[in-house]
């Protein structure tokens, strides 16, 4: 899944979060296959699947959701050196 988040600052719109959160993401992923949107805190996310071409180019035969496992636990333990400090002590779950 391809993932972008967009912290508001200087006051910007939610629309525009999304404007550049759609920006960084173009190219990549197909809408039709899903894509979802949230307001956050901090921040709106948009994620998107991948295309098939994408899945195979990386060796994925099938979707997992590794939310609450010992996988996830791990992606989120690599990340962390490169969270804003504030972020660095939220709990995996806070992590999709």
């Amino acid at each position: 899944m391809w993932h972008a988040s967009v912290a508001g600052r200087f006051g910007q719109s939610v629309a525009r979060q999304f404007a550049l959160a759609e920006r960084a993401l173009a190219g990549v992923g197909d809408v039709t296959l899903g894509e979802w949107r949230e307001v956050g805190e901090k921040a709106v996310h948009v994620r998107r699947r991948l295309t098939p071409g994408e899945m195979a180019a990386g060796g994925i035969a099938t979707v997992v959701d590794v939310r609450r496992t010992e996988e996830h636990a791990a992606r989120v333990r690599k990340m962390r050196p490169f969270l804003p400090p504030d972020m660095a002590t939220w709990p995996d779950a806070a992590f999709p």
